[in-house]
């Protein structure tokens, strides 16, 4: 087994990868993000989920080439009603780790390491593809599935909304609003 599947085990931060001891050549490995992962993340729009995540880790002789490929579920919260519900997500990335003078981004795809850098954390970029990766229009699969209650009040809402406008685009109410706007000016 390898040494960082027996820290997934023990709760360590599974997600820092080593540089220094991998070998040249493949390597698997095996996450599985939970609740924890998110709940450690103030900011986060997702609460709660379960994904499963393969990376796969080739070193060469100047960079690392890291393939991530996960699938899951997440909770997210429903854009039409409020409530949350269960959105199913998959997706997949490459990303390169080359050596150079100082750290940082070359492009969205290519990340700058330098010598010395002897492990490699995952876990910003695991939520940030896992945030990418989320759909824009975040709703119950159908409209059913929705918090009836909530949709009853929006349309109430909408309702009223509605005929304030068709009051205002009223002629009687226009001449009304002229005819009180003038008093006011005299």
């Amino acid at each position: 087994m390898h040494p960082e599947l027996d820290k997934m085990k023990n709760g360590e931060n599974t997600f820092t990868i080593p540089l220094a001891g991998l070998p040249f050549g493949h390597t698997d490995y095996q996450y599985v993000i939970d609740d924890n992962f998110f709940a450690e993340r103030d900011y986060s729009e997702v609460k709660k989920g379960v994904v499963k995540l393969h990376l796969g880790v080739e070193k060469m002789e100047t960079m690392f080439v890291l393939t991530l490929n996960f699938e899951g579920k997440v909770v997210l919260q429903c854009d039409r009603c409020g409530d949350d519900y269960e959105q199913a997500i998959a997706d997949s990335a490459d990303i390169y780790l080359k050596y150079g003078a100082e750290k940082g981004d070359e492009d969205d795809d290519v990340i700058i390491i330098t010598k010395n850098d002897s492990e490699f954390d995952l876990s910003d970029l695991i939520y940030e593809y896992i945030t990418l990766s989320l759909p824009i229009h975040r709703t119950h699969a159908d409209e059913s599935q929705c918090n009836q209650e909530a949709l009853e009040k929006l349309k109430g809402y909408q309702q009223s909304e509605s005929d304030t406008v068709a009051a205002n685009d009223n002629p009687i109410w226009k001449e009304m609003m002229k005819d009180l706007k003038d008093k006011l000016d005299n």
